[in-house]
């Protein structure tokens, strides 16, 4: 039996945003793999001595702000199974995409040093034991964080509707449930560079009354709206964060239900830096899906601690093409603020959808109706068959027109009895019967089609659907550093644009890092 991914939600305290000035100088890079020339998405970049950091989107772009003070500095360019990269920051080019390119560092483990061992422990093993080494090398006490943070759809060629935040993360420590964290919106803004589209935040939940007539759908998923919250929907799915609760499907509550949910293979020594980690890849089990589920867990061998995450979901749809459902990438590493402890470095979560596209004019439509008599003036007690009479914009499929179920008519209070249907070209003549027909009555008439069909095949009332992706990303630049607040509000359940900002004279020193191209026709000259 498939079982449906469920995205889980928690309750957050909250409040709303900040609004500061950017820095509209900033140098693009891109990072990529040397051997394959393929982007490397979520790279660390950071500067050595600034501590100032972004990381590099799905497509390996960034962008950092061209500050002066930072012409002295150093940018270290490092991500899990890579050598890190060390250049300096004045040798950046301003003009031009800068194309730092990274050496792949994976090996198995035959062929790396490891602590010697009388017996190679299973994966399994190493698992269970990281999972129930989550608190012990995770922070226990309060910590707080600042993030950049984005979502936005995406279709076939545009990024469209980006919204951006800079978010504070008040962390009550691993010993506690993440619903007891507290978050502030420090900026927000919807970036006007790209395509607007009115899109509902909400999803096609059962048993859930929104007031949107269009939901977003997502096939063989369902996804908790968050009351139209994105960010609180991304938080969910982390389910290092959450790891004693239920966070998405097939992990569900991640150090209890993980390892029994699927198999895994031969670890596979990989390196971060000069920290070697075990990358072992597993698939969900095929007895609780027929769907793809699968991923990879990053391990390091001496404490155990989980450096990341990945998971996907796929379908095939009825031509056997593959259709991805979700996408989740977790990162954590040992942060010094925080006593070396591990904490989030990114977590990014996408999901494609299905919605009505409401800017469809052009469907198949009934565009008008009207009475007509068979006998006598109305009223007239003699008078027992009436025709109504509906106008569509397209012909009318015979077949489908003909059906009597697909019609329900009411006069007045009663359900009117359809004697008889009609199709010519693009009307239908609906002959109903009553003695008792009142001008009255005919005034308050209603009718409700369904499954009616023209001649192409398209349904009454059905608008074209358009299949998009969801982005949500959160970005970490900063741990334990206080901030001084001008007014002090959390983030609520609401959509982020509807919360307040909690402003601060300190917020200047974050920026939103969009490296994003408004439609990827837009290319940048790149640096050979």
């Amino acid at each position: 039996m498939i079982r449906h991914l469920i995205f889980i939600g928690f309750l957050f305290s909250i409040n709303h945003p900040l609004t500061y000035c950017q820095q509209p100088d900033y140098i693009r890079g891109k990072v990529i793999d040397s051997k394959t020339s393929e982007p490397v998405p979520y790279a660390t970049v950071r500067l050595k001595n600034s501590q100032v950091g972004v990381i590099s989107n799905a497509e390996g772009d960034f962008r950092i702000l061209n500050s002066p003070g930072f012409q002295s500095d150093s940018l270290i360019v490092s991500c899990i199974g890579f050598h890190s990269l060390s250049l300096a920051f004045s040798k950046l080019k301003t003009s031009e995409t800068n194309n730092l390119k990274l050496v792949p560092n994976i090996y198995s483990l035959n062929e790396v040093s490891v602590t010697a061992r009388k017996k190679r422990l299973s994966p399994e093993i190493m698992i269970a034991r990281a999972l129930r080494d989550i608190k012990k090398n995770n922070p226990a006490i309060p910590f707080s964080y600042v993030s950049y943070y984005r979502d936005y759809q995406k279709d076939s060629s545009n990024y469209l509707n980006l919204n951006e935040g800079i978010i504070q993360t008040l962390d009550r420590g691993f010993a506690y449930a993440s619903d007891s964290n507290r978050y502030r919106l420090l900026d927000f803004k919807k970036n006007m560079d790209f395509l607007s589209m009115n899109i509902t935040p909400y999803y096609d939940l059962p048993e859930t009354d929104h007031s949107d007539k269009s939901f977003k759908r997502i096939s063989h998923a369902i996804v908790g709206d968050q009351y139209g919250n994105e960010f609180f929907i991304l938080l969910a799915h982390n389910a290092i964060r959450n790891f004693n609760k239920k966070s998405f499907s097939y992990v569900d509550i991640f150090a209890q239900d993980f390892i029994k949910n699927h198999w895994f293979s031969t670890p596979m020594g990989i390196y971060d830096g000069s920290t070697l980690l075990y990358k072992i890849d597993f698939t969900a089990k095929r007895k609780i899906t027929e769907d793809n589920y699968q991923g990879a867990i990053f391990i390091q061998p001496d404490d155990y601690s989980i450096h990341k995450l990945e998971y996907s979901g796929s379908y095939l749809d009825s031509t056997k093409k593959k259709k991805d459902i979700f996408n989740i990438e977790i990162e954590y590493g040992h942060e010094p603020a925080v006593n070396s402890k591990m904490c989030l470095k990114y977590i990014s979560f996408n999901n494609s959808f299905i919605v009505t596209d409401t800017r469809d004019s052009n469907f198949f439509k009934m565009e008008k109706s009207e009475w007509r008599q068979e006998g006598g003036p109305y009223g007239d007690p003699q008078l027992t068959d009436m025709t109504f009479i509906t106008f569509f914009n397209r012909k009318i499929d015979p077949v489908s027109g003909c059906k009597m179920e697909n019609y329900d008519m009411t006069i007045g209070k009663r359900k009117a009895k359809i004697t008889r249907i009609k199709v010519d070209g693009p009307n239908v003549y609906i002959t109903v019967r009553d003695d008792r027909f009142k001008q009255m009555e005919l005034d308050s008439c209603n009718i409700n089609i369904k499954n009616l069909k023209d001649i192409n095949g398209n349904i009454i009332n059905k608008r074209r659907d358009l299949e998009l992706r969801q982005f949500r990303e959160l970005f970490v630049q900063e741990y334990n550093k206080p901030l001084e607040f001008q007014n002090n509000c959390f983030i609520q359940y609401l959509p982020l644009e509807q919360n307040c900002i909690s402003k601060s004279k300190e917020s200047r020193r974050f920026w939103m890092n969009t490296p994003l191209k408004a439609s990827e026709n837009q290319q940048d000259s790149e640096n050979h």
